[in-house]
């Protein structure tokens, strides 16, 4: 399912890229995402969102300063699901004002749920 309301609001079929994409794209994504604020409707969501690779989402919708909402597998998706989304939404992607930063492991990989008591852990290998 794909949410046209929000910004990267996807459910992917296909399995994760190997190697994630990090251009223009997934940078603009990624520092659009830095400035975001938890909020919206879903805020302190129960659940996670799994994504078909296994990437975790938190349990939060995240509001862009324009107002957009995205949550915080963005700029995963970016990165290795890009074949995925809408062009329309990549169009929004690429005219993001908030500049380029690269990506850290936890905004390309997810989050992982883990650990003696159960607690979020950074993801990746």
């Amino acid at each position: 399912m794909i949410s046209d309301a929000d910004l990267l609001f996807i459910e992917p079929k296909l399995p994760a890229s190997r190697v994630p994409i990090v251009d223009e794209l997934t940078r603009r994504m990624a520092a659009a995402f830095r400035i975001s604020t938890i909020g919206g409707e879903f805020r302190d969501f129960c659940g996670v969102h799994e994504c078909v690779c296994g990437a975790l989402s938190d349990n939060n919708d995240h509001a862009l300063p324009n107002g957009r909402m995205t949550n915080s597998l963005c700029v995963h998706y970016v990165a290795y699901h890009r074949a995925e989304i809408p062009p329309r939404q990549l169009q929004e992607v690429a005219a993001l004002p908030w500049g380029e930063v690269d990506p850290t492991e936890e905004e390309l990989v997810g989050r992982k749920f883990g650990g003696r008591y159960g607690r979020w852990q950074s993801g990746g290998s």
